[in-house]
């Protein structure tokens, strides 16, 4: 090849090289595509942000109910004759709590679990108090939740009445604690020598046995009896309930005497 076309090739190299470079260089120039724009995320209604910031307390409504349902018992008294639905609950792993009338003249007794289970119990193992309305019967098995007690609530705090009225499902009334009554006051069946916590937690024939709660979900009495209702099946919204000092005075004193068979 001769010089000239030497040359010629030289610079026919260069100037690709210079096209190449403005290539290069052209396209580092070239904008990207344009940032994704997201829209904004709409304001959260404030009944929506009102049912979510209760959630967690509904919750745990929810397990407490699921607890009081464990805790409360439906007791059947099979008699001569004739048969008595009431409720109780657990003082301790092996110890019921529950009326005198609920199981008085009992054949046999049975109490139904929350979650449909019945359990046969030894009447000869049950005894009621001589001066209240107190049932107490000992279990062989072991109880699957005991009740937690506290003090007296003051007149005009919210409790909570748990049973089985009309011997149905199980039904969770609300009220206030009306006032502290002497027990002589009452009328002559339900009458007696003692202490009565009178509350607005509606009860029916059934609830006699079943505990009453506090705000904190403490058992601090036991129902028994009712002003009565419009008819049998009603509610009059008035109702008598034995404080736990009655029941544990009765416990530790051993102040009971053996229930008598209708049988026997």
């Amino acid at each position: 090849m001769s010089a000239r076309g030497l040359l010629g090739v030289l610079a026919g190299l260069g100037l690709a090289v210079v096209a190449a470079a403005a290539v290069l260089e052209g396209a580092g120039a070239v904008p990207g595509p344009p940032a994704p724009s997201w829209p904004e995320a709409p304001a959260v209604p404030a009944s929506i942000r009102t049912v979510l910031a209760a959630e967690p307390l509904s919750l745990a409504a929810d397990a407490e109910t699921r607890r009081v349902e464990k805790l409360t018992l439906r007791i059947r008294n099979i008699s001569c004759g004739q048969g008595e639905i009431g409720s109780g609950f657990a003082i301790d792993p092996h110890t019921l709590i529950t009326n005198r009338h609920v199981i008085a003249g009992a054949a046999a007794l049975q109490a139904d679990t929350w979650d449909g289970q019945t359990v046969d119990l030894d009447v000869s193992q049950a005894a009621t108090g001589v001066l209240v309305d107190i049932g107490v019967i000992h279990v062989a098995q072991s109880l699957p939740v005991i009740a937690t007690t506290g003090p007296e609530p003051a007149v005009g705090a919210p409790v909570t009445a748990v049973g089985y009225p009309l011997g149905g499902a199980l039904t969770i009334t609300h009220g206030t604690v009306l006032a502290y009554l002497n027990g002589n006051t009452l009328n002559a069946p339900i009458a007696f020598n003692g202490q009565v916590m009178k509350v607005s937690a509606p009860v029916k024939h059934g609830n006699s046995g079943g505990p009453l709660l506090d705000s904190r979900g403490r058992v601090v009495g036991v129902v028994f009896a009712a002003q009565p209702g419009a008819t049998y099946t009603a509610s009059s919204g008035v109702t008598y309930v034995l404080p736990m000092n009655a029941i544990n005075s009765l416990l530790q004193t051993g102040g009971g005497v053996a229930v008598q068979s209708c049988g026997a």
